[in-house]
């Protein structure tokens, strides 16, 4: 890729969003017919681990092991191995250099999902093949091309995609559309062996799993899951895309279910996007989002954690863990992580 290009490309976008970058003649993998891929097992074993850091590796890594994460897919799919690369390749570098909207959360979302379904027997239990290779697409597209602000201020700020989408989930609408975009691109159209109706009915799956992720749905998606699993039924599609629903959003705001020093990481950088919204909205005379005005006082920060754990994280991951139990060590480490930041005196 062109650095310099992609670098006008960024700087484009600073204030809007435009069509995604995408590059088809990108043909330079280490992987095709002559040389297969072959999964490495240390990183099998390094994509079960709870505690998997997405920062301790360059993007070139990351993208080896999701190829891992898809590598038992590919052949049941009749998924080409260089298409599969290059869909790697587009979705990661239209993921933007946001402080916590990036590339590493998009990994860190689809490896935790990974890792829940390594200990569920890949989700046999309540999902096919096709829904599996669904959720694990939809959660590494479920935030392409995030421009690291709010719905509120796509809206407020009468942005394009606010106008497209009717002020309806701006953002996930512009994830899912992008995705599915992608996905039809010569290139990138790892579906392309499927049957028509085998690949219809994987967009219906992707797009309402990722509009499933909007923040404003997150009872919605409590009370579905509640009710599925009182009675669930794997032959029921319904009961299946709640499910899908569930886990996706679980795991997109899963980070305080880490160690608490990755947890808090992550943590900050969350903090600092929603500052650096605020002043964008200071400056351009928009509503103040005054909820997201955390600063960088500690006495702030702990506030907005233990009460962020309290209201969402807590009861969504202990709803998740009464029907899904492997999801067990996720919820003690949300408790851990709770009583750390009430002792914390300073960061």
């Amino acid at each position: 890729m062109d650095d310099n290009l992609r670098k006008k490309w960024m700087e484009a976008i600073h204030n809007d969003i435009l069509s995604p970058l995408y590059f088809a003649n990108i043909e330079n993998f280490p992987y095709n017919e002559n040389n297969p891929f072959r999964p490495n097992y240390t990183k099998v074993a390094e994509l079960r681990m709870k505690d998997f850091s997405a920062f301790s590796y360059p993007k070139a890594e990351l993208r080896e092991y999701i190829l891992h994460i898809f590598y038992d897919l590919l052949e049941p799919f009749h998924i080409e191995i260089c298409k599969m690369q290059r869909f790697i390749y587009a979705v990661c570098e239209n993921y933007q250099d946001n402080p916590f909207h990036n590339i590493f959360h998009a990994f860190s979302v689809l490896q935790m999902i990974h890792s829940i379904g390594e200990h569920v027997d890949k989700y046999q239990a309540y999902l096919d093949n096709r829904d599996r290779l669904a959720l694990l697409i939809s959660s590494y597209g479920h935030d392409l091309n995030h421009p690291g602000v709010t719905n509120a201020f796509m809206i407020n700020s009468r942005h394009s995609l606010a106008i497209r989408y009717n002020d309806i989930s701006v953002l996930e609408n512009h994830h899912a559309a992008t995705l599915v975009h992608f996905l039809e691109l010569e290139g990138c159209d790892i579906f392309c062996n499927l049957p028509n109706e085998d690949q219809t009915y994987m967009r219906r799956l992707i797009i309402p799993t990722i509009l499933a992720t909007d923040m404003a749905r997150h009872k919605i998606v409590m009370e579905n899951f509640a009710q599925t699993m009182q009675n669930f039924n794997r032959e029921n599609p319904t009961h299946r895309q709640h499910l899908l629903d569930m886990v996706l959003h679980s795991a997109d705001v899963g980070n305080p279910t880490y160690k608490f020093d990755l947890a808090t990481v992550w943590s900050l950088r969350i903090i600092q996007e929603f500052n650096k919204q605020v002043l964008q909205e200071e400056e351009r005379g928009l509503p103040v989002s005054e909820f997201l005005r955390v600063g960088n006082e500690i006495k702030k920060i702990k506030q907005n954690q233990m009460g962020f754990i309290d209201a969402v994280i807590y009861p969504l991951w202990k709803l998740l863990n009464t029907h899904i139990p492997q999801t067990q060590e996720y919820v003690e480490s949300i408790e851990r992580n709770r009583k750390m930041w009430e002792e914390l005196e300073k960061l």
